[in-house]
């Protein structure tokens, strides 16, 4: 039998468990990434609806791919040409990748790491464990795909976001979630009126700190105090028509902010 003892252990924190993993076959580099992508497996977003948030990011300067990540990821490297998206790293079981060829081309560049499929937790979370080891303190995180399949795939992505492995920004099929954290603000401006902008509760606390929010058609102190404080808000037509940004700021405990890629994304 597999023996999972070798391969990580558990160790309790604050708000959730971290996977502990030495990787054998990749190395971590000494330089520390400004702005780490992680494709995973699922269904991924289609890269044309991905410019604008691209265009108001770091430059990618470490790419990691996660089993059938790989083949979103090629994907976004024939769009983004200019961006010269080559992994870094491969990692997962490599149970859902369909192009096998595409491990053969790019583990010519990148640096591959297999593991057996028998292990209790997801390629996803080993992707971002490799990335906890190669970002710094302002480090921008960005998760491609995931969405679809199975719910507890899912939902145990958004799990993520209460640990230390958080990804800042997640970019699903057709939503970017961003983590705001506690006391800090994000501006959104929507490209249309009706663009929704929703603001979640990570899964760490139901009710935990508060929201301040400008410019939204129903405004934080119309908030829901559990669960999802505000799904499916919108910016208000005087801030629309003036063109000035929604601001949402994160008092007292970490939140979640999803809004279609058509929004412009402004953190602070």
């Amino acid at each position: 039998m597999f023996n999972l003892k070798n391969l990580f252990s558990l160790t309790k924190s604050e708000s959730n468990y971290s996977l502990n993993y030495d990787f054998k076959s990749i190395k971590v580099p000494e330089k520390k990434a400004s702005h780490i992508l992680v494709f995973t497996g699922g269904i991924s977003p289609a890269p044309k609806n991905c410019v604008l948030y691209f265009k108001n990011s770091p430059k990618p300067d470490y790419i990691i791919a996660a089993d059938s990540g790989l083949e979103a990821l090629s994907d976004f490297q024939k769009h983004f040409n200019k961006l010269d998206l080559l992994p870094d790293a491969v990692l997962g079981d490599m149970d859902s990748l369909k192009n096998k060829k595409l491990l053969k081309e790019f583990s010519k560049t990148a640096q591959v790491e297999k593991f057996n499929p028998y292990k209790d937790f997801t390629d996803t979370e080993l992707a971002l464990i490799l990335a906890s080891k190669v970002k710094a303190e302002n480090t921008r995180v960005t998760l491609i795909g995931g969405s679809g399949g199975r719910l507890d795939h899912l939902l145990a992505i958004y799990d993520l976001f209460s640990s230390c492995l958080a990804p800042d920004a997640w970019l699903t099929e057709c939503q970017i979630l961003t983590l705001l954290k506690k006391d800090s603000t994000i501006k959104l401006l929507p490209r249309t009126l009706s663009s929704p902008i929703s603001v979640m509760h990570t899964s760490a606390s139901n009710s935990a700190g508060c929201i301040e929010s400008k410019g939204l058609e129903w405004e934080s102190e119309l908030f829901r105090k559990t669960g999802f404080p505000s799904l499916s808000n919108v910016c208000s037509k005087k801030n629309f028509d003036s063109k000035i940004p929604v601001e949402i700021t994160a008092r007292d405990a970490d939140f979640i902010v999803a809004c279609d890629f058509d929004c412009g994304i402004n953190r602070k």
